[in-house]
Order: C-alpha cells, then sequence, then structure tokens
C-alpha cells in the first residue's frame, strides 16, 4: 500500500498533466483543418459605401423656430423747442395715424418797434411795447397703435427732437433665426411663410416675409408728424414720418440683426389672434419638384452649376464628374443635368466618409 502511495500514484499524476499539456500545445499550434474565413465576403467591408441615382419627388422647405413679437414703440417727437400747452392724450389710449396727441407753443422774439412819430410839440410819441409773437405746433401720431407712459404735462418745457411719449403700433411679426448657410436652400425668397404656434390658432399664412441678413445695420427709429402753424391758423409744415417700414414695423426695431444672426421675418394678419412672446415654427416652402433624378446630398460637393459627383468607372475607381443641382429636402438633392438614371456614384465625397464606429450603425459584413 506504500509503495502504492509513494510511487504509483505520483507517476499517474505525472501522466495526467503531461497529457493536458500535449493537448493544449496541439490546439495552440496545430492548423485548422477548416479555413476560418469566407471568401465570398470581404470581412469589415463598409454597406452603403455605392449609391445610384434614381428618380423620385423632392419637397423643399425651411423651418425654423423662433417667437411672435408686437412692433417696436415710435417715437412721437416734437419738431420746436417750446412749452407744452394741451394734451389730447392719456397713456394706453387707442389712437389712429394723424391724430393729435400734443401742442407746443413757441414764443419768438417780437420784431423790432418802428420809429416813432415826432408830435407837433416836438416830443416823441411812447411806442407800445413790442409783443412776443406765438406759434402753435401739434404733434400727432406716426401710426395707428396705442399710446405708451409718458409723464409729460402741460406747462412742461420740451425739446426739438426729445422722445416725449410713444406709440406701439398694433402689428405683430414672426421672427426666426437660421444659419446663414440655409440662404443656399431658399433660392427666390417667397412672400409667404406658414405660422404654426403650439395650442394656438391653427397654422396660418403670414405676409410680407422679408430676410434680414447678418450684420446689417440697423435704420433709425421714427417720429411724430408736427403741424406748425402761426396763432392757430392752422397752415403749416408736416414732418415726416419715418418710423414705419412698408411691412407696418418700426424700420430699425425688432428686426435688428446687429447681433449677427440672419433672420427671416414676416407680418402676422390682423385677424389672426397672437400675443408678444408667443414661441413658433415658421415654414417657408421652397417648391418642389416630381419624377426627377435624386441623389443623396451627401454625395454632392458645390450647388447649382458648379457642383460635382464621384462616378465609379469600369475599374471601380471614383471619378469626379460636374452636375448641376436644383432643389434640395435636406436629404436628397434633384439632379437637373450630368447623370443618368441608375448611374453608380459614392454616397459621401470623398474625405467626408462616417467614422468606422459610425458606420457599424448602419451595417458591416463580416
Amino acid at each position: 500500500m506504500q509503495v502504492f502511495r509513494r510511487v504509483v500514484l505520483p507517476i499517474l499524476y505525472l501522466i495526467v498533466l503531461l497529457i493536458i499539456a500535449v493537448s493544449l500545445a496541439w490546439l495552440a499550434f496545430a492548423p485548422s483543418g477548416e479555413s476560418g474565413s469566407d471568401d465570398e465576403f470581404a470581412t469589415g467591408e463598409l454597406i452603403g459605401s455605392e449609391t445610384y441615382v434614381e428618380r423620385g419627388s423632392i419637397e423643399a422647405s425651411l423651418e425654423a423656430d423662433g417667437t411672435i413679437a408686437i412692433a417696436d414703440p415710435v417715437a412721437a417727437k416734437p419738431g420746436h423747442d417750446g412749452t407744452v400747452n394741451h394734451i389730447w392724450v392719456r397713456p394706453g389710449m387707442i389712437v389712429e395715424e394723424g391724430d393729435d396727441l400734443f401742442q407746443v407753443t413757441v414764443e419768438e422774439a417780437p420784431d423790432e418797434a418802428a420809429v416813432p412819430d415826432e408830435s407837433e410839440d416836438g416830443d416823441d410819441a411812447p411806442a407800445p411795447a413790442p409783443e412776443p409773437r406765438r406759434t402753435y405746433h401739434t404733434v400727432t401720431a406716426p401710426a395707428d397703435g396705442t399710446v405708451g407712459s409718458f409723464d409729460l404735462q402741460v406747462g412742461d418745457d420740451v425739446a426739438k427732437g426729445a422722445e416725449v411719449l410713444t406709440v406701439t403700433p398694433r402689428t405683430y411679426s414672426a421672427s426666426a433665426d437660421i444659419e446663414p448657410v440655409e440662404l443656399y436652400r431658399l433660392g427666390d425668397l417667397p412672400d409667404t411663410a406658414v405660422i404654426t404656434i403650439d395650442q394656438g390658432p391653427a397654422p396660418f399664412d403670414c405676409t410680407s416675409l422679408s430676410l434680414l441678413e447678418a450684420g446689417a445695420p440697423p435704420t433709425g427709429g421714427g417720429t411724430g408728424g408736427d403741424t406748425s402753424g402761426d396763432d392757430m391758423t392752422g397752415e403749416g409744415d408736416m414732418m415726416g414720418d419715418e418710423g414705419l417700414g412698408d411691412d407696418g414695423f418700426d424700420a430699425g426695431g425688432s428686426g435688428d440683426t446687429g447681433s449677427g444672426t440672419t433672420q427671416l421675418r414676416c407680418s402676422i394678419p390682423d385677424d389672426i389672434e397672437v400675443y408678444n412672446g408667443l414661441t413658433m415654427r415658421m415654414t417657408v416652402e421652397v417648391g418642389s419638384a416630381d419624377d426627377v433624378l435624386t441623389v443623396p446630398v451627401t454625395a454632392v460637393r458645390g450647388m447649382g452649376e458648379d457642383a460635382s459627383v464621384w462616378v465609379t468607372d469600369d475599374m471601380g475607381e471614383p471619378e469626379e464628374r460636374s452636375v448641376e443641382i436644383g432643389m434640395s429636402d435636406g436629404t436628397r438633392a434633384e439632379v437637373v443635368s450630368g447623370l443618368e438614371e441608375g448611374d453608380a456614384i459614392l454616397e459621401y465625397v470623398p474625405g467626408t466618409e462616417p467614422d468606422e464606429d459610425e458606420g457599424m450603425d448602419f451595417g458591416m459584413i463580416g
């Protein structure tokens, strides 16, 4: 028994360990009997690196989020230094363009007194003291709207051009910031855009769509009309109203793009109920095309007549080709000329392919 435990059993342990070691060595270094790869497909090859020119329809539109804003107040300014003689309005009053707001009295220096005639006894007759010449100037509303708060009182002195009070037009605009590169998609700017307000009225058209490009200097604000006359004769000059643009908004108001943004703005119709500060989405319809040749926008470099795609030749090598590109919906672009239906092109402009990790998202074969 002692011989078995001291001699035989250790030998058996050694034999088992030797068998295990040989088996591991065989598994590690012996050649496999089957091919470990499938020669039919190349491993790690991205799907979608090549695509084809297809016919389809394109509906191009530009969407941007923005806000509803009331038109900026327009200042009513006197055209003369003087003293307030009468005030016709109060804060919050609704006025129409041309309505009287307040009146300024201006006292001018009297004319020189005439030389007195000599009396019969040789003494000069006393000349009457000259009276100051007084004129009245009425400042009128520069626009339809609501009179803002003011502290003006009868008897106050006012200076020419001072912003004594303001009138806020009862008009609203919709404004949305866009990236300058989006201007390439717009082409000719349409006159209208569609405004959608969450939990508000049904989508509606806003008019007088305009573009305020980044860096455009704001224009000056306006003045109220100042009707002036001598001694209330009513005959006088009318100061020009510079405050409002053609779309009914202060030319230097909410459209100020001095901050470096590019903005689309349009007028809200009077019959649509909106409020200052509402958020909205503006949709500008660029156009549509049916049964046209289309390619992915990722395959195109440039725009219009100065665009290029990369076609694959008979040897499978990419070759740059000039094409003319029409409208785009942001995903596919219309090919006006330069390609035929079924032509094979690279899905991505060379050098803009997605990273390998991104490619895993749309498939790899291996």
